[in-house]
């Protein structure tokens, strides 16, 4: 019963070893993915419904 104790605090230790690892790797948010003049996000490429069209 120890070793098998043991045993899952060690996998999770990896685990959490591996994950941290994983959470460096993160993509970076896509520029434009809301709106520049009400902040709302943009879904597709028309524009937004308070009349903004470009980007900037």
């Amino acid at each position: 019963m120890i070793k098998g104790a043991l045993f899952l605090l060690v996998a999770l230790a990896v685990l959490g070893i591996f994950g941290g690892l994983r959470i460096g790797r993160r993509k970076p948010r896509r520029l434009g993915a809301n709106c520049p003049r009400c902040g709302r996000p943009r879904i597709g490429k028309g524009p937004c419904e308070c009349g903004a069209t470009g980007k900037g």
